[in-house]
């Protein structure tokens, strides 16, 4: 039996946790084999959309920062043990984009389960992911949040999942399943308001100015300025040396609306690094909204994030202006004007609310959620219409473009 232990809370983490899990292990079977990589070994560069794991290299991430063998050990071990920092309420930036980085291990092709979309598995098996995450200075929500959110990652990757509790120098496991995520509570108070003072945009994609964020600011953009708003300024975060800056002036900003596509069922990773620099503000003057947009149809996939958007700005002291959540989004950038233009004047609409009103459109909202998973119509389409094919031409046309379509079913790490 084999078990990797990730440690990826930060450098000064006790390391006396590894070592009483290595102990549990080694005092049930002597001959299992544990390896243990400590915070100096999980450095991770943040997932930058670029697909290059889907449609140039399958199955292997391009980014070089060397972590081809964590990735070997990940996949060829029984369990995963995943220890995790928490900062402001959720797993950190570091602990998030170990998970975005994840999805190389699966297929870009999509299959439905329970009415939602999921990738198709690249490997025969994987491992168990047991999860620990701090609970200090957590809410009793938050805790909720973050439980909810990673047993729901580790059932959209096909792991089986438990959470790991330590407490008293005792390790022990507990057995975890999908639950249904937070209803939104802090939604149901965003009220209209007097609009005043500067506009900040965030771009959370990793893809930065090219990005689906990025077109979809402009025309939010373009709903603002109908409506006078003339002081914007767009912060694009995946420049992270500029994390701690505007970090530093958050709370001088009156209005502050957050976009970003969901990365593995919640924001970026590089997204995560600058809301865990953010400081407690305690001013109801200072304003956050925030709209997410993913390529799956579905809204239901952004929901184990949406609650956790609501308790940011609560625990931060400020006022929430309500969240917006878009599915099928991707590949807009591709298509003609003409059949964009619903969604753009949609779009604009937010702006233009969200200028005028202070809040994020309650129609859109309403609108966009009706879909929150795929009909059995839908469903039964989509079966129909893959038995042809075309449901993985995009994803096949690119292997060719790229000359890796023999090679898009490749395991590399365990070649």
């Amino acid at each position: 039996m084999k078990i990797t232990i990730f440690d990826l809370r930060p450098k000064t983490a006790d390391e006396s946790l590894a070592g009483a899990i290595e102990d549990n292990y080694k005092k049930k079977n002597e001959k299992t084999e544990v390896i243990i990589y400590n915070p100096m070994e999980t450095e991770l560069k943040d997932c930058i959309g670029c697909w290059s794991c889907w449609w140039k290299t399958p199955g292997k991430c391009a980014l070089n920062d060397e972590t081809y063998k964590l990735n070997m050990d990940y996949i060829s071990s029984d369990e995963v043990v995943l220890l995790f920092h928490t900062a402001n309420g959720f797993i950190d930036g570091k602990g998030k984009t170990f998970l975005d980085r994840l999805i190389q291990h699966y297929l870009p092709y999509i299959k439905i389960r329970n009415g939602e979309c999921g990738h198709l598995k690249r490997y025969d098996k994987y491992p168990v992911i047991n999860f620990y995450f701090e609970k200090h200075e957590l809410s009793t929500d938050e805790i909720k949040v973050i439980k909810d959110y990673l047993v729901r990652t580790a059932y959209h990757f096909h792991n089986p999942c438990k959470e790991l509790l330590y407490e008293n120098e005792n390790v022990r496991f507990i057995n975890s399943e999908t639950e249904k995520p937070m209803d939104e509570v802090l939604a149901k108070e965003v009220a209209e308001r007097k609009v005043r003072g500067k506009w900040v945009i965030y771009n959370g994609s990793p893809r930065g100015n090219s990005s689906n964020s990025k077109l979809i600011i402009e025309k939010i953009i373009k709903g603002m300025n109908a409506q006078g708003i003339e002081d914007i300024e767009i912060r694009n975060l995946i420049n992270v040396k500029e994390h701690k800056a505007w970090a530093e002036s958050f709370g001088s900003v009156e209005n502050n609306l957050f976009v970003f596509p969901l990365y593995v069922h919640a924001m970026p990773g590089s997204v995560m690094k600058f809301l865990e620099q953010l400081k407690p503000i305690n001013n109801k003057e200072i304003h956050m909204a925030f709209m997410v947009q993913s390529g799956f149809p579905e809204t239901s996939q952004s929901y184990y994030l949406r609650p956790y958007l609501e308790l940011i700005t609560k625990r931060l002291g400020v006022s929430f202006d309500g969240t917006i959540i878009k599915g099928g989004i991707e590949g807009i950038r591709m298509k003609p004007e003409k059949a964009n233009q619903k969604l753009f004047d949609q779009l604009e609409s937010i702006g233009r609310t969200y200028a005028a009103k202070g809040m994020m459109d309650l129609t859109l909202k309403k609108e966009y959620e009706k879909d929150e998973y795929l009909s059995k119509g839908a469903q039964l389409i989509y079966s129909i219409v893959s038995l042809t094919g075309l449901t993985n031409y995009y994803w096949d046309f690119n292997l060719k473009k790229n000359s890796a379509y023999e090679k898009r079913f490749a395991k590399p790490y365990l070649e």
